[in-house]
C-alpha cells in the first residue's frame, strides 16, 4: 500500500530527483543612487531657452 502511494505521488520514480535548497543569491548593490542620477541629469541638461 505504501509503495502504491509513493508511485502515485511520483516518489517511486527514479526520474524525480529532490533538489537540495541552494542559498539565495545576494542582491546586487546599486552602483548609482537616485541622487547620483539626478545630479548627472541636471549636469547634462541642455540650457533653457529664454523667451
Amino acid at each position: 500500500m505504501e509503495q502504491e502511494i509513493k508511485n502515485a505521488v511520483g516518489l517511486g520514480s527514479p526520474e524525480l530527483v529532490i533538489e537540495s535548497k541552494s542559498e539565495p543569491e545576494p542582491e546586487p548593490k546599486p552602483t548609482v543612487t537616485i541622487y547620483d542620477f539626478a545630479a548627472l541629469l541636471s549636469k547634462h541638461e541642455p540650457p533653457k531657452k529664454q523667451q
